[in-house]
C-alpha cells in the first residue's frame, strides 16, 4: 500500500489536488483514538469529506481540529 501512496504523491506534486488522508492515519498524527474519529463523522461534527464510503481529511481539515484544541466536541 505505501508504494501506491508514493506513486499517488508523484502524480498529484506540482497540482492543486490536496492531499488526502484516512482515518488511521490523522489517528496517528494527532493521537486520538480512530473510534473517537468515527463516531464524530458519524455526527457531522468531524471536519472531513467522504469519498464513497471512505471518509477523507485534507491537512485544512486537520489544521480546523488542531485550531479548536483538538477538541472535536467543540462548537
Amino acid at each position: 500500500m505505501l508504494n501506491y501512496r508514493y506513486e499517488a504523491t508523484k502524480l498529484t506534486s506540482g497540482t492543486n489536488i490536496p492531499r488526502l488522508y484516512n482515518l488511521k492515519e490523522v489517528s496517528v498524527m494527532l493521537d486520538i483514538p480512530i473510534g473517537t474519529l468515527y463516531n464524530m463523522s458519524y455526527r457531522k461534527l468531524l471536519p472531513c469529506i467522504k469519498v464513497g464510503k471512505r471518509i477523507k481529511l485534507t491537512e485544512e481539515h486537520i489544521k480546523q481540529i488542531l485550531a479548536k484544541g483538538g477538541s472535536l466536541y467543540a462548537g
